[in-house]
């Protein structure tokens, strides 16, 4: 097997959405170069995952990964932009990709860090209500739904359709679709 194929894809949302995860293992340099390096792999990804769900394209003119004016990651299949999302977290990284065109998505995965300083993180997101609530699973449902609706407001974002994804112990993860 190539080093970073596709592994276990998985589907969500009836099969319009298809998803993945990969652990990175060669990250090297200090925090700021391994999240350059992380980036680059989510994108090689990225067209790994294009390729699996659309098998049938070749050529450099009729399948292109692309970054959207919005920043949003896309991929270019014969002509038609679908949308696309990419998270990565630690030596974690997730992708996703709508398969119809008018479907936007966001994916966002977090290393759930024992030493992080929760209780100030929750009062920001969730206005000091983080009782009975798992809070990096709300933090990847807030960040998913930003990328699938482009809205920082909760109340905006409930257009969105949310599922928790499982990825590896230490994570947490969360797919939205609009």
């Amino acid at each position: 097997m190539k080093k970073n194929a596709i592994i276990d894809v998985k589907t969500a949302f009836g099969g319009d959405v298809l998803w993945c995860w990969q652990r990175i293992d060669d990250l090297k340099g200090d925090r700021a170069e391994k999240r350059r390096q992380s980036s680059a792999q989510a994108w090689q990804i990225l067209g790994d995952l294009g390729r699996y769900v659309w098998p049938d394209i070749d050529g450099d003119g009729t399948y292109e990964t692309v970054r959207q004016s919005s920043g949003q990651p896309g991929l270019i299949v014969n002509g038609v932009i679908h949308c696309a999302s990419i998270s990565h977290s630690r030596d974690l990284v997730a992708v996703a990709i709508a398969k119809d065109p008018d479907v936007m998505i966001g994916i966002d995965i977090e290393y759930r860090d024992p030493k992080r300083d929760i209780k100030a993180l929750s009062r920001w997101l969730f206005d000091g209500d983080a009782d009975g609530r798992d809070f990096y699973q709300g933090w990847c449902d807030y960040e998913a739904a930003f990328k699938a609706t482009g809205e920082t407001d909760p109340v905006m974002q409930s257009q969105a359709t949310l599922i928790a994804i499982e990825t590896i112990e230490e994570f947490s993860g969360a797919l939205a679709r609009v």
